[in-house]
């Protein structure tokens, strides 16, 4: 299977929409996508995301699904230099790397800042989601090791957000969001691209091909 993980063209975050430079950028992104054989599109609910999946999804009979929990993991949590919340992805360097709690895939929720934010249940929600769709699409399991119930030789694309690839990476990946939240970084419609390695079927793991490719946009 592979895993085409996308983010939305630059957006306008007061309208949530793109900006025509993001429509542009998009319609880029289209193109390089028609050398992908996409069996399904998932698609985040916020409007970023609609526009720039709508844009690549335009003329084809591709069957797509709108889920609430690839909204943007846009969580914020208490750093203790900065008096007002923060995004997840901006804790202060110094405050995250020394702690080895902010590692620890199992229980970085609790470590300081996060437990008293709603990030366990939304890490939960989005780890429980992703599990449904690899399941529909013939991969049981969780914590990075699935067993295949059928080809599973599709690819799919989730058009979403920086934050929420973070995180599904982290699920697949078998690590803390916190590190891959932190140490990642995409443009937009950058593409992260993970297939299964098959050659222990039927068990089998992810793998992270591809991270931030945004060479169709060639100079823009």
């Amino acid at each position: 299977m592979k895993l085409l993980l996308i983010r939305h063209g630059e957006p306008d975050y007061e309208l949530d929409c793109l900006t025509e430079n993001g429509r542009r950028q998009a319609r880029l992104l289209a193109g390089r996508l028609e050398r992908e054989n996409i069996a399904k599109v998932y698609i985040s609910p916020m409007g970023r995301a609609q526009e720039t999946a709508k844009i690549y999804l335009e003329g084809k009979n591709i069957p797509c699904q709108t889920l609430d929990w690839l909204h943007e993991f846009d969580v914020k949590v208490k750093d203790k230099d900065i008096a007002e919340p923060v995004p997840v992805w901006d804790i202060y360097p110094k405050n995250w790397t020394l702690n080895k709690g902010y590692y620890d895939k199992e229980a970085f929720f609790s470590s300081p800042g996060l437990s008293s934010t709603d990030l366990e249940v939304r890490f939960r929600a989005a780890k429980n989601g992703l599990d449904e769709i690899l399941a529909a699409h013939g991969l049981v399991g969780h914590d990075g090791l699935y067993k295949k119930t059928s080809a599973c030789d599709e690819t799919i694309a989730i058009f979403c957000h920086f934050g929420i690839t973070c995180v599904m990476i982290a699920c697949l990946l078998g690590v803390s969001p916190i590190v891959t939240l932190q140490g990642l970084s995409a443009e937009p419609t950058a593409i992260a691209t993970l297939c299964t390695d098959d050659r222990f079927s039927p068990d089998v793991n992810f793998r992270l091909h591809g991270f931030g490719d945004i060479s169709h946009l060639g100079d823009i």
